[in-house]
């Protein structure tokens, strides 16, 4: 997990939860706006310009909510970031923040190439390297989302004690399967760490219950009673909701 020095400033330590969560839920977003428009695409050949631009707009969401938190890297190869009192992100972190970067800047060069596709004439020769352009572009994208989610799984093995997080995963299981591929339950092994499952959904039961959502709340209390029964502290929480 990133690397926390003491010089980093405490706002960036408060909203660092938040905007993971919020990273990972825009990422499979964008990913799947793209993967609709991939569909159409090889169905009748169309490609929109603003669709694409939705896309782009969101990669760029994230990538500034990664600068937010984590220092920007200078030199890639070096390893070397700027002097800012943000998070250092440690290597898979640095890779995803690369990850999305890369995403960003071929969106937006694939939108602009199909925007000039739609609006200028050409000759033949230079439409047909146009186009060629296009398919890699595409094809590239669609690997680097690949990658994306491969880089997703291992963060959140790392991220194992950021209950929002783990809320969101809770929340939108069908989307987590559609993206990740594993069911919820497996994945939440990543957050398990010595505890059993029912610890895992008391803990977020709890979290909830303290910030007044108590549907949520009792729906997850339930779910570590039902799990184990003789939990130490699940069934006196759900009981104080009822």
């Amino acid at each position: 997990m990133a690397k926390v020095n003491d010089d980093v400033k405490p706002y960036f330590l408060r909203v660092r939860d938040w905007k993971i969560r919020n990273i990972v839920m825009m990422y499979f977003e964008a990913r799947e706006r793209f993967m609709s428009c991939r569909r159409i695409f090889r169905k009748d050949l169309s490609l929109s310009f603003e669709k694409l631009k939705e896309i782009s707009d969101i990669l760029f969401e994230i990538k500034e909510a990664h600068h937010l938190i984590f220092k920007r890297v200078i030199d890639p190869e070096k390893g070397r970031y700027d002097k800012s009192r943000k998070i250092s992100p440690d290597e898979i972190e640095t890779e995803f923040m690369n990850n999305i970067g890369l995403l960003f800047h071929k969106i937006m060069v694939t939108r602009e190439l199909k925007y000039l596709m739609d609006h200028y004439v050409e000759d033949i020769e230079a439409f047909q390297r146009n186009n060629e352009n296009l398919q890699y572009n595409l094809n590239r994208i669609d690997e680097l989302f690949i990658r994306g989610i491969e880089i997703i799984k291992s963060l959140l093995g790392r991220y194992k004690n950021n209950i929002l997080l783990l809320t969101y995963l809770l929340e939108d299981p069908a989307r987590i399967k559609k993206h990740l591929g594993q069911d919820v339950i497996d994945l939440l092994d990543k957050f398990v760490d010595g505890r059993g499952l029912d610890e895992v959904y008391y803990s977020v039961g709890k979290y909830y219950s303290e910030n007044g959502w108590t549907d949520k709340a009792r729906k997850m209390l339930k779910e570590a009673v039902r799990r184990n029964p003789r939990h130490p502290h699940a069934s006196a929480a759900l009981t104080k909701l009822e």
